[in-house]
């Protein structure tokens, strides 16, 4: 027997049960209940859409095709867990939330500002610790802002309502930030904190000696698989009876079920592995477990169920060690010297420069051309972004003014602005994000299997290493260059501005949803909090200093409404630059809608000076 090809019927026979309740005759919507709405966001890490299909997903399948699809639905750059985490979280982009990226540094913005961190943050740190997140919100830190505006999750406290958070530790714990300065009922800026449960990998408040043991983190089969079925526990034998409470006291209620998969098996074992289909098949079984639940408890008629992934996926093609490639090429100190730290991100990678090495406007757009330079004649290099000009010039020949006409061009030769993709934040964004390059319409056939040649770019240039993915099942299209030292050629990455990273899943289906919908205007994770927010009549999100959330309410998924919201315009903007006489164009292919952008897909062009393109 094909080892894919496995019994299927009991999975099945609750996606065709749930289907059938879900699907029943409800109320229109102008006599549907306003009040008690419960909202459920599950969240399957790392979910690419053309792996959702009848085989391997048949629930998620069948929920797609039963109420709205959202097929032009996007991450936001860079496309990783957590910089979409906080989008999804508060309806903002990174510039205006706070968190660009995974691994981010710190130091710049809090030296001197919290001693107590003051070791922690010397270099880049990962985000995905609850630990170190609840310390960056500790009075000593961002006193309770380390995004800079409220959580979907707080407006619903904040009205009196039900939370419910559980799963992956870093991206679940954004969704309700603050939980750990509660007093009185309250947490550290004052907003009402009472009728919740948060269950992360690390985490569990208020605590609760009831609870069984979280499961130890696995590597094998499906990896963490056993977590992932814990956490769906938590949410269909705890958090669903006590929304229904509230509820039925008129309250919102909402629950958000973050799965480490099919992230996680993706990552270790590659696209197109047993491994990785067996992780779509055991998260599509939690999402029947869900759906199930919402049947027993009887409130599917009041329960709108919103399932998405963060990001997309593509294969490693070539893994690429930017900080010793900077070091070798002369462009930074030594590995570890503070002048220029290079913070890893996997498919993009943050540049900051010392302050104290480069202490002028003019040293620092030199070295920030240097690098460029040097990144974008290699053929791993994807897009750059560059931070917006110094407010007061010290040399005007370094502070040209954007074009009128190019408003999108960065500081420095051959870059985009980081406004273009939402990505620049006053405070916290790095001087440069390198993207690497994703080549999306190659697949990963010659490139995962153990079996398959790998190879490694460093300090002492292009090196074969084992590779460590599994045996191929299925070729998967999207191949990319990442910075990520423990992973080899054919494991799995995201973080960069291709097409295969920048689409993501998107589906919706409840009493609040049109049925058998098709969304072709493009969406975005950044648009789900303003569309939760609607759903459950909840008070405006914002924040203190005037942080308003960016993405729009998907009015064409209610029913009633019309199917198009607005003239979609497609934009491609393009910097050049000329290197030992080669042009290199890098391209961002960007849908409008209205006032709203979504970045489609980055493609990148060398052309020798004197021939065509």
């Amino acid at each position: 027997m094909n080892p894919r090809m496995k019994p299927r019927i009991p999975i099945l026979l609750v996606a065709v049960l749930v289907f059938l309740v879900m699907s029943a005759p409800k109320l229109d919507a102008a006599e549907a209940p306003q009040r008690g709405r419960i909202v459920i966001l599950m969240v399957w890490d790392g979910l690419r859409p053309d792996l959702v299909t009848p085989r391997d997903t048949p629930n998620l399948y069948q929920l797609a095709h039963a109420g709205v699809r959202f097929d032009r639905h996007h991450s936001m750059y860079p496309t990783l867990t957590m910089v979409n985490a906080a989008a999804l979280a508060t309806g903002a982009s990174p510039g205006v939330n706070g968190i660009v990226a995974n691994t981010m540094y710190f130091a710049p913005v809090l030296a001197g500002k919290a001693p107590a961190l003051t070791e922690k943050i010397a270099k880049p740190v990962m985000l995905e610790s609850t630990e170190l997140l609840a310390s960056l919100n500790g009075d000593g830190a961002f006193a309770g802002r380390l995004l800079d505006l409220d959580t979907v999750g707080q407006q619903v406290e904040r009205e009196g309502g039900y939370l419910a958070v559980a799963g992956k530790s870093g991206p679940a714990f954004l969704f309700d930030n603050r939980v750990e300065s509660l007093k009185d009922g309250h947490d550290s800026v004052g907003d009402p904190h009472k009728d919740f449960l948060l269950v992360t990998d690390d985490l569990i408040e208020p605590p609760r000696p009831d609870l069984e043991k979280i499961p130890a983190a696995s590597r094998d089969g499906a990896a963490d698989s056993a977590r992932d079925d814990y956490f769906t526990r938590i949410v269909t034998d705890r958090a669903l009876p006590a929304a229904k409470l509230a509820s039925d006291a008129g309250r919102p209620a909402l629950i958000v079920l973050w799965q480490h998969n099919p992230d996680i098996t993706q990552h270790l074992a590659g696209l197109g592995t047993l491994p990785a289909f067996e992780a779509l098949s055991t998260t599509d079984l939690n999402l029947s477990k869900v759906q199930a639940a919402l049947v027993s408890n009887d409130i599917s008629d009041r329960t709108d169920l919103i399932v998405v992934s963060d990001h997309g996926f593509a294969t490693v093609r070539m893994t690429i060690d930017l900080n010793a490639l900077l070091t070798t090429a002369g462009l930074k100190k030594a590995l570890d010297s503070e002048d220029v730290v290079v913070a890893r991100n996997g498919g993009s990678d943050l540049i900051y420069l010392s302050k104290t090495d480069f202490p002028s406007d003019s040293a620092r757009h030199d070295e920030l051309q240097k690098i460029v330079n040097f990144a974008e004649a290699q053929e791993w290099c994807g897009p750059i972004f560059s931070r917006d000009l110094a407010p007061v010039p010290d040399q005007g020949k370094h502070h040209r003014k954007r074009s009128a006409e190019k408003p999108y061009l960065g500081w420095i030769d051959g870059t985009f602005a980081e406004q273009v993709v939402g990505i620049f934040n006053p405070s916290r964004s790095p001087d440069l994000v390198i993207s690497f390059r994703e080549i999306s319409d190659q697949n990963n056939n010659k490139l995962t299997g153990p079996e398959q040649p790998a190879f490694a770019l460093a300090a002492k240039g292009q090196t074969p290493v084992k590779n460590e993915s599994k045996t191929l099942v299925h070729p998967v299209k999207g191949i990319m260059y990442a910075d990520a030292p423990s992973f080899t050629t054919g494991m799995g990455m995201h973080g960069a501005a291709g097409a295969a990273e920048l689409h993501n899943f998107g589906a919706a289906l409840g009493p609040d949803f049109k049925r058998a919908f098709v969304d072709t205007n493009p969406t975005a994770n950044v648009d789900i909090a303003p569309t939760i927010t609607q759903i459950l009549h909840l008070a405006p999100n914002g924040g203190p200093n005037g942080a308003r959330p960016t993405g729009r309410v998907l009015t064409e998924a209610f029913p009633g409404n019309r199917p198009w919201v607005g003239t979609l315009k497609p934009i491609a903007l393009s910097t050049k630059l000329t290197l030992q006489g080669v042009e290199v164009t890098n391209t961002l292919r960007i849908t409008r809608l209205g006032d709203h952008d979504y970045l489609d897909n980055a493609t990148e062009a060398r052309n020798p000076l004197g021939s065509s393109p």
